[in-house]
């Protein structure tokens, strides 16, 4: 039996990936991506590789999107070693590819404070992803609702005018707990 993340974005996130359909995830694992990472492997419906480069893992992301026809998860830290997806984004934006880059951080608060580690992404390269929308830890319903749009705009944007990459900044309190069962039911917007 799966057990997911006790963070609800990290479920909210899941749960909307299985019901768009998306099944193919590369895991580049880290500390803030944890509660991602350790959901997708403990939940047999996804389709999980495993590669500790980012860079590769983004070029990987673009063969199997290519091959399978299908959109592609990536999964990293938000720290320096998500700047390793820039070239394979780069390339997916070239080639329309269907790219969702999940980049897990701990806080922008923590943006512009010498705090090592920690990467501004409001604003990205033009090139690199159609949309980029952060998802901040979920403590009520109305966050709930906020994040599902978000989460769906992004996803929305893989295959919307004949696709491309898109962008999740997922901020996480790195829980390594696992202890939910069930994951939100969520139904997607299209």
């Amino acid at each position: 039996m799966p057990r997911y993340s006790d963070e609800k974005n990290a479920q909210l996130l899941i749960a909307l990936l299985k019901a768009y359909g998306i099944r193919k995830v590369i895991l580049s694992p880290g500390t803030t991506n944890i509660p991602m990472s350790g959901s997708i492997q403990s939940d047999p419906y996804f389709e999980a590789y495993s590669a500790y480069d980012e860079r590769s893992a983004a070029y990987m992301a673009c063969g199997l999107a290519n091959e399978s026809d299908e959109p592609v998860v990536l999964s990293c830290t938000g720290a320096t070693a998500s700047r390793n997806y820039v070239p394979g984004l780069t390339e997916a934006y070239y080639r329309k590819l269907p790219v969702l880059a999940v980049t897990s951080m701990n806080s922008t608060y923590n943006v512009g404070n010498l705090m090592a580690q920690t990467l501004d992404r409001s604003r990205i390269q033009h090139d690199i992803a159609r949309v980029s929308v952060n998802i901040n830890p979920v403590n009520s319903q109305v966050e709930m609702d906020h994040a599902r749009v978000e989460i769906c705009k992004a996803m929305t944007e893989l295959t919307r005018h004949g696709g491309g990459p898109a962008h999740i900044q997922l901020i996480t309190n790195y829980a390594a707990t696992f202890s939910t069962l069930q994951l939100p039911v969520v139904r997607p917007i299209t």
